[in-house]
């Protein structure tokens, strides 16, 4: 099957001005192609699947060596994509915040698993890339050898900060490494189940994807209040 080139004119791209600022539009213009075309290609063949040369021309590119200089290799071109998402998913937490504590500025539980997974769900229900992303991207995530902080990187960790310091203050009678523990498995579980939406082709929007949510929620929640039993302390 050959690879679904992309339209420019589809593609978000920065507004510049002056001609450095054009320089820089066009320049952003195409990384942006770029990556919207090697999500597509790793959500359709995978990660391991795609060559440098196909994403090259999926994003409608005459110069061979383009990818490389932009990006350096394919594993850049991967950081630049989680760099990309993150910063879209760290914004839409920032928003997801400010409209959960003008009603209660203590959250309750379900509210806190909103803060978690609120920003990836309403960026799925609004941009296909990014269901793309979490078809590729999520199972990763969740199955990574590293814990959530080092998958997700430095400018990550504040939200990392913020669900412990929502979890205290909701009595969570736990030291840090089961605190740790907990957000581990709700995070991973969390990735996991968000993939499998996309990837199932079920949508992000409309009353199934509702029930999804809410039903996600329930889960989270389940994991996050969940008390330590009498076994697993005399197991650790």
């Amino acid at each position: 099957m050959a690879a679904r080139k992309l339209d420019p004119n589809n593609v978000q791209q920065p507004i510049n001005e002056g001609a450095e600022g054009a320089s820089q539009t066009r320049g952003e213009a195409t990384r942006m192609l770029l990556i919207h075309a090697a999500e597509n290609l790793f959500a359709e063949k995978g990660l391991e699947n795609v060559a440098i040369r196909a994403i090259i021309f999926a994003a409608d590119q005459k110069n061979e060596s383009v990818l490389q200089y932009h990006f350096g290799s394919k594993a850049g071109l991967i950081h630049a994509i989680h760099r990309y998402r993150s910063a879209q998913i760290d914004e839409a937490r920032s928003k997801i915040q400010i409209e959960l504590e003008k009603t209660n500025t203590m959250l309750t539980l379900r509210e806190v698993a909103v803060f978690m997974i609120g920003p990836a769900f309403r960026l799925a229900a609004a941009d296909q890339g990014f269901i793309n992303y979490l078809k590729v991207f999520g199972p990763l995530m969740a199955l990574a050898d590293e814990n959530i902080e080092q998958r997700l990187g430095r400018k990550r960790k504040a939200g990392i900060a913020e669900l412990r310091l929502l979890l205290r203050a909701h009595g969570k009678q736990l030291d840090d490494e089961m605190l740790e523990l907990q957000l581990e498995h709700a995070a991973r579980f969390a990735s996991l189940a968000l993939s499998h939406q996309a990837r199932a082709g079920k949508g992000f929007v409309g009353k199934q994807a509702k029930f999804f949510f809410e039903n996600l929620l329930d889960n989270l929640v389940a994991i996050l209040s969940v008390e330590v039993s009498t076994e697993t302390r005399r197991a650790r």
